[in-house]
């Protein structure tokens, strides 16, 4: 008895630690304003698209304009929470297919950074000062792609987050359904999204007319919730030929644990810009000094096997993603 609470006190305390690094983490999927939000004005408010209910390929056509966002770079955002007294300010780089860095800080810079997350290539990282010792979670991208079973800690990769700014795209090769006219006049398209672990079922719904992406929800294996973004305040950037929005209202559903939801004010967005040759933004960070933590063992030590899609299998099924719409992890 003595060793099954133990057991239970160290997974509750595993799942609280990190549920409340999440609330840091997900600040990274937004761009920011220098101080206030600032709304788009008239003349850069989304565009009618169509009057008259459109195709399946023509609404597919239209929202893959997307792919011409190659990369986003904010000096500044903001975001608000339940779980987070006051706001979080901070900045971004983000660029296709797997690279984010983020700095976050409370209030202002000179305040010091209370968080650093970044993804490259193989994996992705989360870098805490809050609360102490200053710790490093991280997880290589195969291995949290191809741990089956339920996840008690992310529900997602937090490179699902790309998709609540609206980044969404339809591979052409995957199973889709729609456009549905829903009763409240907007559109929706359901989607069959493979993966390693299974198909996940993706739901987008767009405004009727102007075609934004306003909703994106995210379901698993058992059709269970795992995340759901809320889009609204679009921008229309002409030189894409798409909009993205200034409010985003982020939830992510754990199998453990409460929903984790937040509201982002996105001021402007700087896209396509030139990167820095130089930068280390998308390098891990060292981890001399700091507690490190593997997700994908941490989530196994709470329940959950340790198993994984053989290699052989990840590498076959790596192949068939088309490279221009591999831009996140389930």
């Amino acid at each position: 008895m003595l060793r099954r609470d133990m057991q239970t006190q160290k997974r509750d305390l595993a799942i609280h630690a990190i549920a409340g690094l999440l609330l840091f983490c997900l600040c990274f999927v937004s761009g920011g304003a220098t101080c206030a939000k600032r709304r788009p004005p008239t003349e850069f408010l989304p565009p009618v698209v169509f009057r008259e209910t459109p195709t399946l390929q023509q609404l597919i056509d239209h929202t893959n304009r997307s792919l011409a966002i190659q990369r986003i770079e904010s000096n500044n955002l903001t975001i608000s929470s339940p779980g987070i007294t006051g706001q979080l300010s901070g900045n971004l780089q983000w660029e296709r297919p797997h690279n984010f860095s983020l700095q976050a800080y409370m209030g202002s810079r000179v305040l010091g950074t209370v968080l650093a997350a970044g993804s490259n290539r193989d994996m992705f990282w989360l870098q805490s000062q809050m609360p102490p010792p200053p710790t490093l979670y991280y997880a290589r991208h195969d291995d949290f792609e191809s741990q089956l079973g339920p996840r008690h800690i992310l529900p997602v990769s937090p490179l699902w987050l790309r998709e609540a700014l609206g980044i969404v795209e339809f591979d052409p090769s995957f199973e889709h359904e729609g456009p549905i006219v829903r009763s409240d006049n907007k559109l929706e398209v359901r989607s069959l999204i493979p993966s390693p672990r299974g198909p996940y079922y993706r739901v987008v719904v767009f405004a009727p007319t102007t075609l934004v992406v306003e909703e994106t929800r995210l379901y698993d294996q058992s059709k269970k919730l795992v995340a759901r973004a809320q889009q609204s305040d679009q921008e229309y950037f002409s030189a894409i030929q798409a909009s993205l929005p200034h409010k985003v209202i982020v939830e992510l559903i754990p199998d453990d644990g409460n929903t984790l939801s937040f509201t982002i004010d996105v001021g402007f967005y700087l896209l396509n810009q030139p990167a820095n040759a130089q930068t280390t933004a998308f390098t891990m960070p060292d981890a001399t000094g700091l507690s490190t933590v593997d997700l994908v063992q941490a989530n196994s030590q709470i329940g959950q096997p340790a198993v994984t899609v053989p290699p052989v299998y990840r590498s076959s099924n790596a192949a068939s993603y088309p490279a221009s719409l591999d831009g996140y992890r389930r």
